[in-house]
C-alpha cells in the first residue's frame, strides 16, 4: 500500500476548490481529514486561518454532496485548533481579557482566534435553512464559542447563545445551552427575567433531560437556584415526561 502524502492547508483548500468547481476526478476526498488531522501536530499561521475560514464558506454555500460528507471533517478540525494553540503554540491570557472578532491583533494567536471569532459570526449570519448541514456548521461555531469563553471575555457570545436555544435544529440548541452554562459559570452577570423565563419554558417542553439539566444548571451557575432546588425542579420534570 502507498504512503499517503500529507497535505498542508494550502493544497487541502485547493482540492476543495476542485471539488466544488467538478474537476475532482483525481482527488481521493477520503483522505483529507487525515490531512487536517496532521496540520494539528504543527504551528499554523494567521495566513493558513484566513485561508481554511474562507474554504468553510464557500462549503457552507455549496450544495455539492462530497462537500456535505466532508464538512463535518472541517468542523471536527476547527473545534481542535483552540486546543491545539494551548498545547503547541501557547495560550497566554490575562484575566477577563477581551477578544473581538476579526481584529488585528499583535499576538498571533490571538489574532488566529479572533479570526475565528469572526467565522463564528459568518456562520451564524447565513440563512438557517432547518438541514442537517446547518445544524452542523451552527452547532459547531457554538461549540468553537462555548469553549472560547473559558479563556477569554467575548462580548458578541452572549447573545449568539440565547437567540440559539430556541433553535429548532436539536444540536445548534445543545451547543448554545452549553455556552450560556459556561458564560454563567465564568460571568459574573446577573441574569435577565426574560431568559430566565425562556429557559424554564425549554426544560418544561424538552424531552431531554440533558437538556432540561442544562437549563437548570445555567440558572445554578447564575446564582438565582441552588442545586436543591434544581433537583426537586428535575424530579418533578421527570414525573411528567416518564410516565
Amino acid at each position: 500500500m502507498n504512503k499517503i502524502k500529507k497535505k498542508n492547508i494550502k493544497e487541502v483548500c485547493n482540492e476543495i476548490d476542485l471539488i466544488i468547481a467538478g474537476k475532482d476526478n483525481q482527488i481521493d476526498y477520503k483522505y483529507i481529514f487525515l490531512h487536517l488531522d496532521d496540520v494539528l501536530t504543527k504551528k499554523i499561521s494567521y495566513s493558513e486561518i484566513v485561508l481554511i475560514c474562507e474554504t468553510i464558506i464557500k462549503i457552507a454555500k455549496t450544495k455539492n454532496r462530497i462537500i456535505r460528507h466532508l464538512e463535518k471533517d472541517f468542523w471536527s478540525f476547527i473545534n481542535k485548533i483552540l486546543f491545539q494553540i494551548i498545547l503547541i503554540q501557547g495560550l497566554d491570557t490575562s484575566e477577563n481579557e477581551e477578544l473581538l472578532p476579526n481584529t488585528d491583533y499583535d499576538n498571533t494567536n490571538k489574532r488566529i482566534l479572533s479570526r475565528l471569532i469572526g467565522l463564528v459570526q459568518e456562520v451564524i449570519e447565513l440563512k438557517d435553512d432547518n438541514s442537517k448541514g446547518s445544524d452542523l456548521r451552527r452547532a459547531g461555531s457554538l461549540e468553537l464559542l462555548a469553549e472560547m469563553i473559558n479563556y477569554y471575555h467575548i462580548p458578541v457570545a452572549k447573545k449568539m447563545f440565547v437567540n440559539s436555544i430556541v433553535s429548532k435544529n436539536r444540536n445548534e440548541q445543545y451547543q448554545a445551552l452549553q455556552g450560556l452554562e459556561n458564560y454563567y459559570d465564568v460571568s459574573e452577570d446577573e441574569i435577565e427575567d426574560d431568559l430566565v423565563k425562556i429557559l424554564n419554558a425549554i426544560r418544561r417542553e424538552t424531552d431531554d433531560r440533558t437538556v432540561a439539566s442544562m437549563c437548570l444548571q445555567i440558572q445554578i451557575n447564575a446564582g438565582i437556584i441552588d442545586e436543591m432546588i434544581a433537583i426537586c425542579e428535575i424530579d418533578d420534570w421527570k414525573d411528567e415526561h416518564y410516565d
